[in-house]
């Protein structure tokens, strides 16, 4: 906040006895790739325009709130963007895969893989109202594209996506993986539609409803077991079997026999699956 700013908030409390506003959000300056504050005088200011005509306002959104922390600088260039719009790449591309199952009309009895994902969503949206609350869409955009990226994506979906097709499984245990697709991709559209607002509109009314997301409230969480604490266990492992894999040359899909952790015996049927374990 800068002298002017607090001469103005001083004299609007003297004059009316009340706060002109009760919070204010303090930030650093835009700089460039080298850590410089960018002027005109330096020639290092980058046009938004041709970046937005480029990326879209989206793709520039979100750039905008996972860069901008509070309270400090935040560097600006068109590879950043660019970084922000592979993102909505990978949020697009699992929301079209998602979009090729249907949603169950009852809610079907969870497996355990599906109330371990949702009681990972369940932290993220204790984790992103955090955030909006205090004004910081630093926390909810970058704690979502952790979550989507390094959990959902890479280790949920790729648990259940033969469940999802039906393969091994029977009908209640693949609507079940239907089921919470569906809930973890709605629950993402909510919590990104106040940073991205015209691709979570464009996916909500074509999955969820003609009216738009923006109607919509927050989600609320999931009344499932928390295996929160089994997270660190069930990545570790997964990228310890294609670890080995890649170091055996052969592929993914290939049959390969290991032991699966103690702890991660209730995940069993799924990780066979995903792994082809033998």
């Amino acid at each position: 906040m800068c002298i002017r700013d607090s001469y103005t908030m001083l004299r609007c409390y003297q004059l009316t006895g009340k706060l002109p506003w009760e919070h204010a959000w303090i930030m650093g300056y835009g700089v460039d790739e080298k850590g410089e504050k960018m002027s005109k005088s330096k020639g290092n200011v980058i046009d938004p325009v041709p970046i937005l005509e480029k990326y879209g306002a989206d793709a520039f959104r979100f750039w905008a709130a996972s860069e901008a922390s509070l309270g400090s600088d935040f560097r600006c260039s068109e590879k950043r963007v660019e970084e922000a719009s592979r993102f909505l790449t990978k949020l697009w591309n699992v929301a079209r895969f998602v979009s090729m199952f249907p949603i169950p009309k009852k809610k079907p009895k969870l497996m355990p893989t599906d109330e371990w994902i949702l009681s990972e969503i369940n932290k993220l949206i204790d984790e992103c109202m955090e955030g909006y609350e205090d004004f910081n869409f630093y926390v909810p955009s970058n704690r979502v594209r952790e979550f989507v990226w390094n959990l959902f994506a890479s280790h949920y979906i790729e648990m259940v996506k033969k469940r999802a097709y039906g393969e091994g499984f029977n009908k209640e245990e693949q609507e079940a993986a239907w089921y919470t697709l569906h809930q973890v991709l709605r629950t993402v559209m909510l919590l990104l539609a106040p940073i991205i607002p015209f691709m979570t509109d464009y996916i909500w009314k074509n999955l969820y409803g003609k009216e738009s997301i923006h109607k919509e409230l927050f989600p609320r969480k999931f009344k499932v077991k928390d295996y929160t604490k089994l997270t660190e266990t069930i990545v570790e492992f997964n990228s310890k079997v294609w670890g080995e894999k890649k170091k055996r040359n052969i592929s993914l899909k290939e049959p390969i026999k290991m032991k699966i952790p103690r702890e991660l015996k209730i995940f069993r049927k799924d990780l066979i699956s995903m792994h082809n374990i033998v």
